[in-house]
Protein backbone atom coordinates (compact mmCIF):
# COMPACT_ATOMS: atom_id res chain seq x y z
CA UNK A 1 0.00 0.00 0.00
CA UNK A 2 1.21 3.46 -0.62
CA UNK A 3 1.01 5.91 1.82
CA UNK A 4 2.13 9.43 2.43
CA UNK A 5 2.60 11.61 5.62
CA UNK A 6 1.62 15.31 6.24
CA UNK A 7 1.56 18.16 8.32
CA UNK A 8 1.07 21.76 8.36
CA UNK A 9 4.62 21.70 6.53
CA UNK A 10 3.38 20.80 3.19
CA UNK A 11 0.54 23.64 3.30
CA UNK A 12 -3.12 22.86 2.09
CA UNK A 13 -3.55 19.49 0.32
CA UNK A 14 -6.12 18.63 -2.03
CA UNK A 15 -7.32 14.89 -0.71
CA UNK A 16 -8.95 14.08 -3.84
CA UNK A 17 -6.14 14.49 -6.15
CA UNK A 18 -3.97 12.82 -3.81
CA UNK A 19 -6.43 9.73 -3.49
CA UNK A 20 -6.76 9.76 -7.23
CA UNK A 21 -2.60 9.46 -7.70
CA UNK A 22 -3.44 6.25 -5.97
CA UNK A 23 -2.06 6.93 -2.82
CA UNK A 24 -4.02 4.96 -0.40
CA UNK A 25 -3.01 6.03 3.11
CA UNK A 26 -2.45 8.85 5.19
CA UNK A 27 -0.36 9.04 8.29
CA UNK A 28 -1.06 12.95 9.40
CA UNK A 29 0.80 14.71 12.57
CA UNK A 30 -1.58 15.47 15.29
CA UNK A 31 0.99 17.84 17.13
CA UNK A 32 4.01 18.02 18.80
CA UNK A 33 5.48 18.54 22.40
CA UNK A 34 3.59 19.32 25.36
CA UNK A 35 0.22 19.85 23.65
CA UNK A 36 1.05 21.99 20.36
CA UNK A 37 -1.80 20.67 17.75
CA UNK A 38 -0.73 20.79 14.47
CA UNK A 39 -1.81 23.92 12.67
CA UNK A 40 -3.21 21.94 9.78
CA UNK A 41 -4.68 18.21 11.81
CA UNK A 42 -7.88 19.07 11.89
CA UNK A 43 -8.39 20.02 8.00
CA UNK A 44 -5.86 17.69 7.14
CA UNK A 45 -7.48 14.41 8.50
CA UNK A 46 -11.07 15.02 8.15
CA UNK A 47 -10.43 16.07 4.02
CA UNK A 48 -8.44 12.61 4.05
CA UNK A 49 -11.57 11.40 5.23
CA UNK A 50 -13.96 13.65 3.08
CA UNK A 51 -11.65 12.13 0.16
CA UNK A 52 -12.31 8.24 0.90
CA UNK A 53 -8.95 7.40 2.42
CA UNK A 54 -10.14 4.42 4.46
CA UNK A 55 -6.55 3.87 5.66
CA UNK A 56 -5.74 6.67 8.37
CA UNK A 57 -2.79 6.73 11.11
CA UNK A 58 -1.39 9.89 13.15
CA UNK A 59 1.66 10.69 14.67
CA UNK A 60 2.91 12.54 17.47
CA UNK A 61 6.43 14.78 16.71
CA UNK A 62 8.02 13.92 20.57
CA UNK A 63 10.16 16.54 22.75
CA UNK A 64 9.96 14.11 25.47
CA UNK A 65 12.88 13.74 27.72
CA UNK A 66 12.04 12.24 30.11
CA UNK A 67 9.66 8.92 30.83
CA UNK A 68 6.65 10.75 32.40
CA UNK A 69 6.83 13.21 29.63
CA UNK A 70 6.43 11.03 26.85
CA UNK A 71 3.57 9.62 28.86
CA UNK A 72 2.17 12.92 29.07
CA UNK A 73 2.37 12.88 25.06
CA UNK A 74 0.56 10.06 25.07
CA UNK A 75 -2.27 12.10 26.72
CA UNK A 76 -1.94 14.85 24.60
CA UNK A 77 -2.15 13.10 21.25
CA UNK A 78 -5.51 10.85 22.16
CA UNK A 79 -6.72 14.90 24.15
CA UNK A 80 -6.30 15.75 20.18
CA UNK A 81 -7.33 12.55 17.98
CA UNK A 82 -10.10 11.31 20.50
CA UNK A 83 -13.11 12.24 17.90
CA UNK A 84 -11.24 10.52 14.96
CA UNK A 85 -10.24 7.13 16.73
CA UNK A 86 -12.99 4.61 15.25
CA UNK A 87 -10.87 5.90 11.97
CA UNK A 88 -7.27 5.33 12.57
CA UNK A 89 -6.90 1.69 11.65
CA UNK A 90 -2.87 2.35 10.99
CA UNK A 91 -2.16 3.00 14.45
CA UNK A 92 -0.95 6.16 16.57
CA UNK A 93 3.02 7.08 16.40
CA UNK A 94 5.15 8.37 18.31
CA UNK A 95 7.89 10.22 16.34
CA UNK A 96 11.59 11.02 18.22
CA UNK A 97 14.25 11.86 16.17
CA UNK A 98 16.83 14.57 15.21
CA UNK A 99 14.91 17.43 16.45
CA UNK A 100 14.11 15.75 19.85
CA UNK A 101 17.42 14.72 20.65
CA UNK A 102 18.75 18.34 19.88
CA UNK A 103 15.92 19.50 22.21
CA UNK A 104 17.02 17.11 24.94
CA UNK A 105 20.33 18.08 25.41
CA UNK A 106 19.61 21.83 24.92
CA UNK A 107 17.81 20.88 28.43
CA UNK A 108 20.42 19.55 29.69
CA UNK A 109 19.14 15.99 29.14
CA UNK A 110 21.50 13.14 28.98
CA UNK A 111 19.71 10.49 26.62
CA UNK A 112 20.28 7.10 25.89
CA UNK A 113 19.57 4.24 24.47
CA UNK A 114 17.78 2.95 27.26
CA UNK A 115 15.81 6.13 28.29
CA UNK A 116 15.09 6.81 24.67
CA UNK A 117 13.54 3.15 24.26
CA UNK A 118 11.75 3.66 27.42
CA UNK A 119 10.00 6.79 26.19
CA UNK A 120 8.97 4.90 22.88
CA UNK A 121 7.87 1.96 25.63
CA UNK A 122 5.34 4.20 27.84
CA UNK A 123 4.11 6.52 25.09
CA UNK A 124 2.63 2.82 23.01
CA UNK A 125 1.88 1.52 25.95
CA UNK A 126 -0.37 4.25 26.91
CA UNK A 127 -1.97 4.66 23.78
CA UNK A 128 -2.56 0.95 23.78
CA UNK A 129 -4.56 1.55 27.04
CA UNK A 130 -6.22 4.03 25.31
CA UNK A 131 -7.74 1.41 22.66
CA UNK A 132 -5.40 2.72 19.71
CA UNK A 133 -3.36 0.51 17.62
CA UNK A 134 0.14 1.60 18.67
CA UNK A 135 3.53 2.30 16.57
CA UNK A 136 6.70 3.86 16.72
CA UNK A 137 8.67 5.97 14.01
CA UNK A 138 12.48 5.16 13.89
CA UNK A 139 14.77 5.51 10.86
CA UNK A 140 18.03 3.39 10.10
CA UNK A 141 20.61 5.65 12.11
CA UNK A 142 18.05 5.47 15.44
CA UNK A 143 17.68 2.27 14.98
CA UNK A 144 21.32 1.14 15.02
CA UNK A 145 21.98 3.70 17.59
CA UNK A 146 19.21 4.69 20.08
CA UNK A 147 16.69 2.52 20.67
CA UNK A 148 16.47 -1.18 21.02
CA UNK A 149 13.23 -2.59 18.96
CA UNK A 150 13.45 -6.06 20.35
CA UNK A 151 11.90 -4.55 23.67
CA UNK A 152 9.42 -2.71 21.13
CA UNK A 153 8.50 -5.67 19.14
CA UNK A 154 5.40 -5.59 20.44
CA UNK A 155 4.84 -2.21 18.47
CA UNK A 156 4.18 -1.30 15.30
CA UNK A 157 7.18 0.08 13.52
CA UNK A 158 7.16 2.50 11.19
CA UNK A 159 10.73 2.55 9.42
CA UNK A 160 12.54 5.06 7.32
CA UNK A 161 15.54 4.07 4.95
CA UNK A 162 15.61 6.06 1.86
CA UNK A 163 17.12 3.46 -0.30
CA UNK A 164 15.53 0.38 -2.22
CA UNK A 165 16.87 -2.32 0.35
CA UNK A 166 14.89 -2.31 3.57
CA UNK A 167 17.16 -3.82 6.16
CA UNK A 168 14.50 -3.99 9.23
CA UNK A 169 11.37 -5.71 9.50
CA UNK A 170 8.72 -3.13 9.64
CA UNK A 171 4.81 -2.42 9.51
CA UNK A 172 5.43 0.59 7.28
CA UNK A 173 8.49 1.22 5.54
CA UNK A 174 9.01 4.61 4.72
CA UNK A 175 11.60 4.47 1.17
CA UNK A 176 11.05 8.00 -0.26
Amino acid sequence: MKIIDVSEHQGRIDFNKVKASGIEGVIIRAGFGKGNIDERFKENIEGAIEAGFDNLGVYWFSYAFTVEMAKREAQFCNDVIAAYKDKLNLGVYFDWEYDSMHYARKNHAVMNRDLITDMNKVFCQRIEELGYIAGYYVNYDYERNYIISSILKHYKKWYAQYSYNRESDCYIWQYA
